[in-house]
């Protein structure tokens, strides 16, 4: 039967707009810039895919007749945003063409046959437990910024590590993630059963699907989520988003936290130093971005120099009390740190000019950044 429905513009474009981002791409599948429009009684079912992502959402909306087709996700999209109507009229005529009506305009959109979209990927309900959208996010926010881009040539570096923990009673998810001259980790506590979650010292998300999760708990208070052997699964009453997960030996982390020196650190204001490395960056190189850091008697002094530009120097107090030392380090990796930091201060261990050096809080015992020092 052909399709035919009336649905809020507001549903309807919000549900759109969350599908762009993994829809609407040219590529050699040409049905996968299309979203596939299903009928479930008086639902709506839209669906989204590049077959790596895909995203169902369900809305209420007024069927006159069951059906399915799939259309083009772009332009579908822009023409439920540009439309000033409260409510927008889709019905399929012949040869799989729809007509949209909103308001005044009347558009004619050609779409494809909902039989040739690739199915949604089964999940196990039962694999899911509860935690709350807010802590995902917070452990996305300070660990994606470290991924390495898609041209790394060790491609488990450019998505996020996951790993679950049970230790004192109290279960926790963990992510980690390096680009190879820095890492980020960080871990919340969760109240459910994971041990429901198939995950070993391979599971890595990508960073896209990464993104994709940080933007689905945006809009949600707790969310259900499960991990099985292959793909990610989120899920609320009316969403749900499958990643498919990568598989490969993440660097050994573990390791790399022994080597740190835990007796030696300056302790410093977190915004004096943030600042003062936005203020060095206006001065380095924009490839390398280093910034030049020389402690000694409880000061610190850092500048940057650019051949072409000028120089920056700052000095600042702080805390420390051990021989003097002279370190490089590429400012915009304490930047991206700093920035998703809260603590009033924080501590900056450090082993020597060609050892990495860690940053940390008491306030947030639970993330850890390690940066590697740069040439000087």
């Amino acid at each position: 039967m052909p399709l035919v429905l009336n649905i809020a513009r507001e549903d309807f474009l919000s549900a759109l707009s969350s599908m762009q981002s993994v829809t609407g791409k040219s590529g050699t599948i040409a049905i996968l810039a299309n979203i596939l429009l299903r009928s479930q009684n008086d639902l709506l079912e839209l669906t989204g895919t590049d077959l790596e992502i895909g995203i169902r959402k369900t809305m209420p909306a007024e069927i006159l007749s069951q059906g399915s087709i799939t259309l083009p996700a772009k332009k579908l999209f822009e023409i439920v945003r540009e439309s000033t109507s409260d409510h927008i009229h889709i019905e399929e005529r012949d040869n799989y063409w729809v007509k949209i009506k909103a308001d005044s305009s009347d558009y004619n959109l050609a779409g494809m046959a909902s039989e040739d979209f690739p199915s949604f990927p089964e999940y196990k309900e039962e694999s899911l437990i509860e935690v709350e959208a807010e802590d995902l996010k917070d452990i996305i926010e300070k660990t994606i910024f470290s991924v390495a881009p898609d041209n790394e040539s060790n491609f488990t570096l450019t998505g996020v590590l996951i790993e679950k923990e049970t230790k004192d009673d109290k279960n926790y998810i963990r992510m980690v993630s390096s680009d190879g001259h820095r890492l980020s980790l960080m871990k919340k506590e969760v109240n459910g059963d994971i041990s429901k979650f198939n995950i070993d010292k391979t599971t890595i998300i990508p960073r896209k699907g990464v993104q994709e999760i940080k933007k689905f708990c945006e809009n949600y208070k707790n969310i259900l989520v499960g991990f099985e052997e292959k793909q990610a699964v989120i899920k609320n009453d009316h969403s749900i988003l499958i990643i498919r997960l990568m598989n490969g030996d993440f660097p050994d982390f573990r390791n790399l936290l022994q080597v740190i020196n835990k007796e030696k650190f300056i302790e410093i204001k977190r915004t004096v130093l943030l600042n003062s490395m936005k203020r060095m960056n206006i001065f380095t190189e924009d490839r390398f971005n280093v910034v030049k850091c020389y402690i000694e008697n409880n000061e610190m002094t850092l500048s940057s120099q650019s051949m072409d530009l000028g120089n920056a120097k700052e000095i600042h107090p702080v805390i420390y009390q051990q021989e003097p030392i002279k370190l490089g380090f590429n400012g915009k990796y304490f930047i991206d740190t700093l920035q998703v930091m809260t603590s009033e201060t924080v501590k900056i261990f450090i082993s020597g000019k060609d050892r990495p050096c860690l940053i940390y809080s008491e306030n947030e015992p639970n993330f850890i950044s390690v940066i590697m020092p740069m040439e000087i």
